[in-house]
């Protein structure tokens, strides 16, 4: 009897070991197969993964959650059998009462998403148009010969005829070297006569504001020109469909923006409406336009409780918002085509970005929204033409993390980097290898366009395996303590809309952190920039940059964590710039290297004494491109790694993004080129004891903007 008990027992702890063993399976399958569709976005091998979920769960709760994802995959694919997938949810899974209310959401939004046409619509017209310029500061020409752009080269406004290639200026400031001013959005009249474009130099004597240019580069004037110091920035939106009045909005330094109409004859202002700037995504409101009637501005700007936008229509008479497109999802405003029927919008209702419109009559919606095109993405409007063609530009390249392996010795690439590391999310940035030489920490940016968070991703080169922090805050720029414990970066609350930059402590174990400086002044008018660690972590240094009107101030700074006291280092004098992610320490903790521009307009890397009793200059250099100048310092500390740009000096035919590393002698020498070419190079961080280099680059490639038009939608 006694025997028989036991065996009863032990069958039992074997049925219930055997139980969790298969939960724990199929936890563990529901996690692979989430990052199948998410990082890899293989959807094919996430359904078979799921399915096995389904088969050998036996947790009710992830077996719904699992065929509620295969449903989700087929949608993604376009395929008929997502329809099928969110039933089975519905009738199998009846008491997962939130998991089915998900799918019943699902199985509506495919009655309502299902595309009104496709490309094998007999009227629908879709193709790519040859272009190597659209940066998604222009728009088309009315008549669709033109496109109007900046050319970051320089900073000028520019044109391209579409049609036979040619390109040309419309303005001519000279190189960076000689000037910091730029084109920002430019906007064609109706007519195709004037380009109206944001004109943006804070030099001396300085203009913000607008300026409007014929196609020809003849009869440049200025339009409207801020001349209150509160008022900062101007940003251009379209012209009224009589060529009459500019749309427009006015940032201050208080917080408080305006949308207003700027007369085109005199340059006269007339507010529509104010609004809290604080509330957007950092001095952006997506898209704003006329009705094809002129009685309407349209816009998307964030909702009140939630960072994701909504669509809103303002009668110019009555000069009363009205809510146009109310969704918890992201939508965002693209444009108000021409035969004034149809709004077209992306929305992220579909868990992706799909092109929809809205049926129009007057001001107001005449129907429910219709899906167009599924899985564009972050597309944005380079507006339409008079015959109803409408162009926009696809994504760019995406920022990421890159390996390569150097020889610290000889300089030598051994492994050149192809690939970056393998991440979830849209793009990585800010890398760091920890003292000891155990992890790897980086920066991961996740989540729909313009409302991305950013997730601390800690990786053990040991294990290969990632630990994940979820702060509340974006972070950038990290640097591991010299105890393997802290993180230190550069932040700001995305819940404090003031944008006030702060210099972070992050506790690598549970991501708690300290504020250890917060500017007083949001970011518009100060900036904490990247912060280093002493070698013994008792004091941390970092560049300060202050803005006044016209006026800029630079200077690193050492701030003791203990007491609290601030030593200046380093001020820039009033005619340098200090290219402002350049700070670095040597590995013995007594020098900073960092690069600035001296009167002249030359790059200078220099090296300072931690005490800043000491400096001197290890190289100077002209760049023709306006992005900034890292630097990494080798682990033995004889060399200073910084990029620089390979085109040949002040060519202004140059486009400004392929860099070469290079890397200058501390002790004095002729700067080698390490011949490795990558489109940018941000934060390098060498491994303290490997010949690894982690950085964050665009990449071996840069994806560039695609210019498309599509017809008869």
């Amino acid at each position: 009897m006694r025997k028989h008990s036991i065996l009863i027992a032990i069958l039992v702890i074997l049925a219930f070991s055997l139980g969790s063993l298969s939960l724990q399976n199929g936890y563990d399958l529901f996690q692979k197969a989430l990052t199948k569709e998410r990082a890899e976005g293989n959807l094919e091998e996430a359904i078979a993964l799921y399915q096995k979920v389904m088969e050998v769960s036996k947790d009710e709760s992830l077996a719904a959650k699992a065929q509620l994802r295969i449903g989700i995959c087929y949608e993604k694919l376009g395929r008929k059998e997502a329809e099928k997938a969110y039933q089975k949810v519905v009738d199998n899974y009846p008491h997962q009462t939130h998991t089915v209310k998900l799918a019943k959401e699902k199985l509506s939004g495919l009655k309502e998403g299902r595309p009104v046409l496709s490309k094998e619509s007999p009227d629908f017209s879709m193709r790519k148009v040859p272009t190597d310029i659209a940066d998604g500061m222009g728009e088309i020409s009315p008549d669709g010969r033109y496109l109007t752009h900046t050319d970051w080269n320089t900073g000028d406004l520019a044109v391209q005829d579409l049609k036979t290639g040619e390109k040309r200026h419309l303005t001519h400031k000279g190189s960076w070297q000689v000037s910091e001013a730029m084109a920002f959005h430019s906007r064609w009249s109706p007519d195709g006569k004037q380009i109206a474009f944001d004109w943006w130099d804070w030099s001396e004597p300085g203009f913000v504001g607008i300026r409007i240019v014929r196609p020809d580069g003849s009869n440049q004037r200025d339009l409207y020109r801020i001349e209150d110091q509160v008022e900062r920035v101007s940003i251009l939106y379209d012209w009224s469909p009589d060529g009459k009045n500019i749309l427009a909005s006015i940032w201050s330094d208080s917080g408080s923006g305006k949308i207003v109409l700027i007369s085109v004859s005199n340059g006269s202002m007339q507010i529509l409406k104010e609004f809290d700037s604080k509330r957007t995504r950092y001095n952006q409101i997506n898209r704003m336009c006329f009705s094809p009637c002129g009685k309407y501005v349209i816009y998307d700007f964030p909702a009140e409780d939630s960072p994701n936008s909504n669509i809103y229509v303002l009668p110019i008479d009555e000069q009363t918002e009205i809510p146009l497109v109310e969704h918890p999802a992201d939508d965002i405003l693209l444009e108000w085509i021409s035969d004034g029927n149809q709004v077209l919008f992306l929305s992220s209702r579909r868990d992706s970005l799909d092109l929809w419109r809205l049926p129009m009559d007057g001001g107001k919606a005449a129907g429910s929204p219709q899906l167009i095109m599924e899985g564009v993405g972050s597309i944005s409007s380079q507006g339409y033409t008079k015959s109803g063609a409408f162009y926009y530009l696809t994504r760019k390249s995406a920022m990421n993390v890159f390996v390569a392996s150097i020889d610290a010795g000889s300089g030598k690439v051994v492994e050149f980097p192809g690939i970056p590391i393998k991440h979830i999310g849209k793009s990585t940035h800010s890398p760091d290898y920890s003292a000891d030489g155990k992890y790897l920490v980086y920066g991961a940016e996740r989540g729909p366009a313009g409302n991305e968070r950013t997730v601390i991703c800690i990786r053990s080169l040991e294990t290969g395996k990632e630990r994940e922090l979820y702060p509340e805050y974006n972070f950038q720029d990290f640097q591991w303590s010299p105890d393997n414990r802290y993180l230190l970066a550069v932040a700001w609350n995305k819940k404090d809309r003031t944008g006030h930059e702060f210099l972070a402590k992050i506790d690598a174990e549970t991501g708690d952190f300290t504020q250890i400086f917060r500017c007083k002044k949001d970011r518009t008018k100060q900036s904490a920039r990247i912060a280093i660690w002493s070698r013994d972590g008792k004091t941390i240094y970092h560049v300060f940059e202050e803005r006044d009107n016209n006026k800029r101030s630079y200077r690193i700074l050492a701030r003791d964590l203990e007491s609290g006291n601030v030593k200046e280092l380093y001020r820039a004098p009033d005619k340098e710039h200090i290219m402002r992610v350049s700070l670095s320490r040597s590995p013995d903790g007594r020098w900073l290297a960092f690069v600035n521009e001296d009167e002249k307009k030359k790059r200078v890397i220099n090296i300072i004494s931690t005490s800043g009793e000491k400096s001197r200059r290890l190289y100077s250099f002209t760049d023709s491109v306006n992005w900034a100048t890292p630097t990494e310092w080798t682990p033995e500390g004889k060399y200073v790694l910084f990029a620089r740009s390979n085109s040949p000096e002040n060519d202004p035919s140059y486009i400004g993004n392929r860099a070469d590393l290079w890397r200058i002698p501390v002790d004095g020498g002729e700067p080698q080129n390490l011949d490795m070419t990558m489109f940018r190079f941000y934060q390098l961080s060498f491994h303290p004891e490997e010949n690894y280099l982690s950085f964050s680059s665009l990449g071996p490639k840069e994806v560039k903007p695609e210019l498309w038009m599509i017809e008869n939608f």
